[in-house]
């Protein structure tokens, strides 16, 4: 866990074990039931968010994914991910996905850092540019502005969190170089 009067420490998960398979998939189904736009809706199946949760981290083991996490390896307190374009045409940039900090830590500033440590991380990966997308009908697009990043599409009514909350998705792209 991140202490109140520290900054966080973030680092870079590689094979991800199995206490951080636990943490991390206990972190999903936290942010899942606290209403986090992370994939779920709030009462999605804890089987379903376990599964891919598994299956995200196998995807760090095969390096299709980079993890960067925060906290402990048994506590997890914030996590984001960075896929690398596949290709020769989009090699040049990588999208950010899954960010997540653990309900009772959000307004400490693990978010911003985690998005500040995946800027860097993707430059050292030889990025120029970083994508992110984010639910419509929350802060998080006016959270990422705020940051720097610009607004470069919507996909309207693209999620359906349930049958009658339809939602925008935000496309946006941060400049690394």
């Amino acid at each position: 866990m991140v202490p109140e009067s520290l900054s966080p420490s973030t680092y870079v998960v590689a094979d991800p074990g199995a206490e951080l398979t636990e943490a991390f998939a206990s972190l999903w189904l936290e942010v899942t039931r606290a209403g986090g736009a992370v994939g779920f809706p709030a009462d999605a199946p804890a089987a379903d968010v376990r599964a891919l949760a598994a299956r995200t981290l196998d995807q760090v083991r095969a390096g299709q994914l980079h993890m960067l996490a925060v906290g402990e390896e048994n506590d997890l307190a914030a996590v984001v991910f960075l896929r690398r374009g596949a290709g020769p045409v989009v090699s040049h940039r990588a999208e950010m996905i899954r960010l997540m900090v653990r309900p009772d830590l959000q307004g400490r500033g693990l978010g911003g850092s985690l998005i500040d440590a995946a800027i860097r991380r993707a430059g050292e990966l030889g990025c120029d540019q970083l994508l992110a997308s984010a639910r419509g009908g929350t802060d998080l697009p006016g959270f990422y502005v705020a940051r720097g990043w610009v607004e470069v599409g919507r996909f309207p009514a693209a999620l359906r969190i349930t049958p009658d909350d339809v939602r925008d998705e935000h496309w946006l792209q941060y400049r690394i170089r």
